[in-house]
């Protein structure tokens, strides 16, 4: 049992995070929506990946290469789901790893399914730190990056997060219009770079899939059919 200065400790602790409120009244303690909040964006995301798994699979048997599923988390992606691909050599990712927006295509397809507002705020607070020496440095080059990904309806990233690396990423858009996280292929640059397109393709197929799944365009028929579905079952 705790004794009452620890509840108390820990209480305060709460409160100053914002999860817990004191009533100056009675002195009595609730919980706050902040909590409710937290506790909505988990089951979100274990909903999300249960979806999206079969589509990963299928995907990632398709292609031969290796599938992440992020979410957007402030001003960075964090994967929630992964699957390798064929190959002996593999680019290095785990499942909690975050990454930052500019210079990953998960992070490039989410900023580009955002409201224009929400999206403006994200970029007045973004360092565009370089990752390697082909990451995008400067606001304007990344807002024309930006636009071409809301054109192609997929994001590249050729080797601006890592220095061998490549991905090809699609936002994942709920019922509301709102991105709820992204699909990407990624892989060696040499193996990925000719096939961006072809990949990219596959990828928003497979993010408008999940994004049916989960509501949104009940009635567009699927461009990654059930039979892909059942074979990478």
């Amino acid at each position: 049992d705790l004794d009452k200065a620890t509840v108390t400790r820990l209480l305060r602790t709460l409160v100053e995070a914002g999860y817990v409120t004191q009533d100056e009244r009675t002195r009595r303690y609730r919980l706050t929506g902040k909590i409710l909040w937290l506790a909505h964006s988990v089951t979100t995301r274990l909903d999300l990946r249960n979806v999206a798994r079969p589509y990963l699979r299928a995907l990632r048997d398709e292609l031969g290469e290796t599938v992440h599923l992020a979410v957007l988390d402030d001003l960075r992606v964090v994967y929630v789901d992964k699957l390798e691909g064929d190959h002996s050599l593999q680019l290095v990712s785990a499942v909690g790893q975050t990454m930052p927006l500019h210079s990953t295509s998960l992070g490039k397809a989410i900023l580009a399914a955002l409201p224009e507002e929400e999206r403006e705020g994200k970029y007045a607070r973004m360092d565009f730190l370089p990752r390697t020496e082909r990451t995008i440095r400067d606001l304007a080059t990344f807002r024309e990056e930006i636009r071409r990904t809301q054109r192609r309806g997929y994001s590249t990233d050729d080797r601006e997060n890592e220095p061998l690396g490549a991905c090809v990423g699609a936002a994942i858009i709920n019922a509301e219009g709102r991105p709820v996280g992204a699909i990407s292929v990624s892989g060696p640059s040499f193996r990925l770079h000719d096939r961006f397109q072809h990949c990219g393709e596959r990828v928003r197929a497979a993010a408008r899939a999940v994004a049916r799944e989960l509501g949104a365009d009940p009635n567009e028929p699927g461009e990654v059919g059930q039979r892909e579905i059942r074979e990478a079952t």
